[in-house]
């Protein structure tokens, strides 16, 4: 530069090395490079001022080396990048995060996330608890989120409301379970904060300042980065125009100096000094140039932008679409927010309604209506734009006829019953009662309809033919007609089982349910009267099973309230139609006889089921046994369904209670022993299931007895039904339990049950009062043993069998009592002859009388039936007021010799099982040509008549012997008479003394 020009490539390299230099911090190039304090510019001399005025203007817009020379310091790193934060912090944090969550969750209705997400809130406040405790209570965010989540839960609630009652469209099963949770556990949840719950309803404002300073905090950071971002490039900037500012100083100065030679020396003196002091200020300044612009290289990541926050937001909306379009998939149906709800719902029906022709033929009509049904079942398929489309179709089909309308009708019906839920879900009640509307319009239409065949010229029995059309033709009025009651059955089986499944039976919901089957009611009658003017058979036959199904558990009482509330309801033309016959009888007779016409066998076997089921209702016992004998329904019931097996078990148990009811205790135990004896009666009767110790279920097959289960209206009581049966084992197996002490060979056995439930009672320790029904019959029971009456009435007096055994009349209950405490003292006063006899010679009449409280007359008739029966060996005297006892006994040598024939006639009945087994002749059969078997020791009489039959006392008993052969093969005197053969002449003074008279 001294003479005049510059070497071109050492000057580049000098500038180069001099900007590294100058870019270094001050602190960092003596500290590194040369160990010292100073700058390197106290080394520089004056000469050398010329030179780093240019290097340092050139300096200062270098950045990239100083950002280098920055991130590569490990102390910079450290400061910016380590931020020591408190757990406390971290706890509330995370609250904010979860406050975030919870919101987005709440934008797109995810109910099972917002469950999850709040179970997780309230944990972590409660890890909070102690700082919570010193701040005075939980944050205000906290306490505002709640309460959003709570009225956002309670809008949600109440919109699901209108749009049931509405009739709207609903949540999808698994959605609406999530609700339900999440609404119960906010509820729950809420309570403890429901202070701070209404405070924030009540000061929203002290909330609002808080959340934004909270806000304002948690976005601290943010904000710090674009402030610091702004400040950075100020300071820069500043710096970068007092660097420049400075340097263009000192090149003038120098510029001065180097013109005007002639300056003094001071000038040059302050021009090194000020170069020197601008310089250091210049270092100082890259230094922190440097430092703020790393810190805001690092913080721009940070730094959320216009353009990174619509992007975020662009991104944020097409999730949320997303989640809606998956939604929507799965549940079939359009979400329930939105901006864009709906909207294209009015142009897609428009754009239909702009194609659809003017007029349609019927071949067009049915095709139209075709192409329409074939969306049923498909993705995304929308049910209400279904219904709308063939609702539009149905004012051409107006035109065409009724049968183009049942057609449309029939379609719809079946979109209807599309949603009727897997095998353990019923069909909705509210898409129930659509379909019951569309059918109720259907039976007009088929009136309609088969009116115009007739008034074309066309039979009755070619119109059940289908002669009027073309079979293949979908519009034919017999396909219709088919269609139409196979729709009603559907109803039908889809309203029991609605009630089959409803858990809660005494709640609202199943009172509900239950009501509609008056409307069904209304609609079978309708069809009946329908079939029966046009008399068709086999649809009549079906549609009278359908009504007997309905009316035939219920007593007649009922069935008349029934009839009576529906003739409010209907037209003023069918109340005539609404009255309950006097005669149920004769009405179910009809429609069995409806039922027989259509030669179905399940359908017949059914319907005298039903009819005999509502005759043991109606006590009419010996109709219903002689309908079920002469009809053989216990084998065919056998043969049939469980369905069928059921039905007919019902029927034994109303057949069992009737013969109660009626006092007849033999039949009724027999009935009821059938069905109650091994403790299945909840199975038989598909009441429930009975869970034993040691019986085991496969999945199928409880399943299998789930969907048998009865409705539970149309169930018979069990304890009622068990009480019987109890006091009918008991009044018949006391007497023979007493009549067994005195005669050995009597092993017959009534009633196990009862018998274990007697030695059950007498092994307990101690015996306190009847708790059940069982056990007052077990009660009642010893003490009829023991003769006393009293205390066995006193024991059943407060049974609720008495008033529930008659259902149609309650009053009939008291009637009943009575009834079995006249049988109670009866089968006490032969209880007590059966164990007393032996201690008395002779008994009055009148002690009799006075002892059971009966009349003298039926104590004659009992005690003499007990003489013929040779139940006890006593005779009356000849004024019949006194009981006159023999107490005759068999020697020891007489009881064994009885003991040895006993043995010998079974070892004889076992050789001849096995010699019939050998020889073919099963079941002692004679084999002979004549076939009338004469030959055989044990068939008395001519041709096998009047065989000897094993009675109380096996073969050598003729008590139980019947036909013409009976005593012909002995000397005419029974084993007990031999007791009295012992003693010589015996029988003859019995004669004598006036046993025959008795």
């Amino acid at each position: 530069s001294i003479f005049g020009f510059k070497p071109k490539g050492s000057l580049g390299l000098l500038e180069s090395a001099y900007r590294r230099l100058t870019a270094c911090p001050v602190g960092m190039a003596t500290t590194k490079f040369w160990g010292g304090g100073s700058s390197s510019s106290e080394s520089s001399d004056s000469s050398s001022s010329e030179d780093e005025a240019p290097a340092q203007t050139a300096a200062a817009p270098r950045r990239p080396m100083a950002r280098w020379a920055s991130e590569s310091s490990s102390e910079d790193e450290v400061a910016t990048k380590r931020v020591v934060r408190s757990r406390t912090d971290k706890r509330y944090g995370q609250l904010h995060e979860k406050i975030q969550a919870i919101k987005n969750h709440m934008k797109i209705d995810d109910f099972s996330q917002l469950v999850q997400e709040y179970d997780q809130f309230l944990k972590m406040l409660d890890k909070l608890k102690s700082v919570i405790a010193e701040d005075g209570g939980p944050p205000n965010p906290f306490i505002k989120m709640i309460a959003g989540l709570e009225d956002y839960v309670n809008k949600l609630h109440q919109e699901h409301l209108e749009a049931k009652q509405n009739k709207g469209e609903k949540l999808s099963e698994s959605k609406q379970r999530a609700f339900n949770t999440l609404r119960a556990k906010v509820r729950k949840g809420n309570r403890a904060f429901q202070k701070e719950i209404e405070h924030f309803q009540e000061h929203p404002s002290e909330f609002e300042s808080e959340a934004a300073e909270e806000a304002q905090e948690s976005d601290s950071d943010s904000e710090s980065d674009a402030g610091g971002k702004a400040s950075s490039g100020s300071s820069s900037s500043d710096s970068s125009s007092s660097s420049s500012s400075s340097s263009d100083s000192n090149s003038s100065s120098n510029s001065d100096s180097d013109s005007d030679s002639d300056s003094d020396s001071d000038s040059s003196d302050s021009s090194d000094t000020s170069t020197y002091s601008t310089g250091s200020k210049n270092s100082d300044d890259a230094e922190n140039e440097d430092k703020d612009w790393a810190r805001e290289k690092k913080m721009l990541r940070w730094l959320i932008t216009e353009e990174a926050a619509e992007k975020r937001r662009k991104k944020e909306e097409a999730r949320v679409e997303k989640e809606r379009e998956r939604q929507r998939q799965q549940t079939g149906r359009k979400p329930t927010s939105g901006k864009d709800k709906g909207a294209d719902k009015p142009e897609r029906v428009g754009k239909k309604a702009e194609n659809e022709p003017d007029e349609y033929t019927p071949q067009d009509l049915v095709k139209k209506v075709t192409e329409i049904a074939q969306s049923r079942g498909r993705r995304g398929f929308d049910r209400k734009a279904y219904m709308d489309k063939l609702t539009s179709l149905m004012v051409h089909a107006a035109k065409q006829g009724p049968r183009a309308q049942l057609y449309i009708y029939a379609s719809m019906v079946s979109a209807d019953f599309d949603n009727t839920g897997s095998v353990f879900a019923a069909m909705r009640i509210e898409l129930w009662n659509e379909a019951l509307d569309k059918v109720n319009k259907m039976l007009p239409l088929l009136v309609e309809s088969y009116q115009e065949l007739k008034e074309g010229g066309m039979s009755d029995q070619e119109i059940a033919n289908g002669a009027d059309a073309d079979p293949d033709e979908p519009t034919a009025h017999i396909k219709q007609q088919e269609l139409f009651v196979s729709v009603a059955e559907k109803l039908d089986d889809e309203l029991y089982k609605a009630l089959q499944f409803t858990t809660d039976v005494y709640g609202t919901e199943y009172q509900e349910i239950l009501s509609n089957s008056s409307k069904f009611l209304v609609l079978i009658k309708r069809m009946l009267h329908f079939f029966e003017n046009t008399k068709q058979e086999q649809p009549l036959g079906v549609v009278a099973n359908r009504l007997m199904e309905q009316i035939y558990y219920k007593p007649d009482v009922l069935n008349a309230g029934v009839y009576e509330a529906i003739q409010r309801t209907v037209p003023e033309s069918e109340k005539q139609s609404w009255v309950w016959p006097s005669d149920s009888k004769a009405f179910m007779a009809k429609l069995c006889r409806y039922v027989y016409a259509t030669n179905q066998a399940r359908l017949q076997r059914r319907a005298l089921l039903f009819q005999a089921y509502h005759l043991a209702m109606h006590d009419h016992f010996q109709e219903a046994r002689d309908l079920l004998h002469l009809s053989n329904l216990q084998e065919k019931a056998l043969e049939s369904d469980i369905h069928m097996q059921i039905l007919y078990n019902r029927v034994l148990a109303q057949m069992g209670l009737c013969a109660f009811r009626l006092g007849k205790i033999h039949e009724a135990h027999t009935c009821l022993s059938d069905v109650c004896m091994h403790n299945k009666a909840r199975e038989l009767l598909a009441q429930g299931l009975s869970f034993g110790r040691f019986q085991d279920r496969s999945q199928e097959q409880e399943r299998a007895e789930r969907m048998r289960q009865l409705p539970y209206h149309m169930q018979i009581n069990l304890e009622v039904l068990e009480s019987a049966h109890h006091i009918c084992a008991m009044l018949l197996e006391v007497p023979n339990l007493a009549l067994q002490s005195i005669d050995p060979t009597n092993k017959r056995i009534i009633s196990r049950a009862l018998r274990r439930a007697l030695e059950h009672h007498d092994k307990q320790v101690f015996i306190g009062p009847p708790e059940s029904a069982k056990e007052a019959v077990v009660h009642a029971a010893k003490s009829l043993q023991r003769g006393e009456w009293q205390s066995a009435c006193s024991a059943l007096e407060d049974l609720k069998l008495w008033d529930h055994i008659d259902m149609g009349h309650p009053e009939n209950g008291t009637k009943v009592k009575n009834m079995i405490k006249e049988k109670i003292k009866t089968e006490a006063l032969r209880t007590y002859l059966f164990a007393y006899a032996s201690i008395y010679d002779a008994f009055h009449l009148d002690q009799l009388v006075g002892m059971f409280d009966l009349p003298a007359k039926i104590v004659h008739s009992v005690v003499s039936k007990m003489m013929i029966k040779e139940e006890i060996t006593a005779f009356w005297d000849e004024s019949s007021k006194y009981l006159l006892m023999q107490h005759i006994e068999p020697t020891p040598l007489q009881r064994l010799a009885l003991t040895l024939a006993d043995r010998g006639v079974q070892a004889v009945e076992m050789n001849e099982r096995l010699v019939d087994h050998k020889t073919g002749g099963y079941g002692f059969k004679d084999t002979t040509r004549d076939g009338k078997g004469a030959g055989r020791w044990d068939q008395g009489g001519e041709g096998g008549k009047g065989a000897r039959r094993p009675g109380k006392g096996g073969f050598m008993d003729d008590r139980k012997g019947k036909g013409k052969g009976r005593g012909k093969s002995s000397s005419g005197v029974t084993r007990r008479a031999g007791w009295e053969n012992a003693r010589p002449g015996a029988f003859q003074s019995r004669e004598r003394s006036g046993w025959g008279r008795s």
